[in-house]
């Protein structure tokens, strides 16, 4: 069980969403929350995944090259797209 303090105003328009959308308040709340924590959670995926990314490249010094990307990213829509270039 969770409670939280919220100021009039914000109150207030939950007041309103509640009766506008015929939804409690708790239902607008828990749905607010799981949006706003699964949104957290994808940007610090994103995170961790770019300093993980990060840390490779300067272990291994192994880069795609601007130009093999630049002629993968020409191709896309094609009849003959290429494969995504590897290091």
């Amino acid at each position: 069980m969770l409670g939280i303090r919220i100021d009039e105003s914000l109150e207030q328009r939950l007041d309103a969403l509640a009766l506008r959308t015929q939804r409690s308040k708790s239902f607008l709340a828990k749905a607010a929350l799981l949006r706003y924590i699964e949104e957290e959670e994808r940007k610090q995926y994103e995170n961790d995944l770019t300093v993980a990314r990060w840390e490779e490249y300067q272990e291994t010094g192994e880069t795609i090259s601007h130009e093999a990307m630049t002629n993968w990213l020409e191709s896309w829509g094609t009849d003959v797209e290429k494969p995504c270039p590897v290091k």
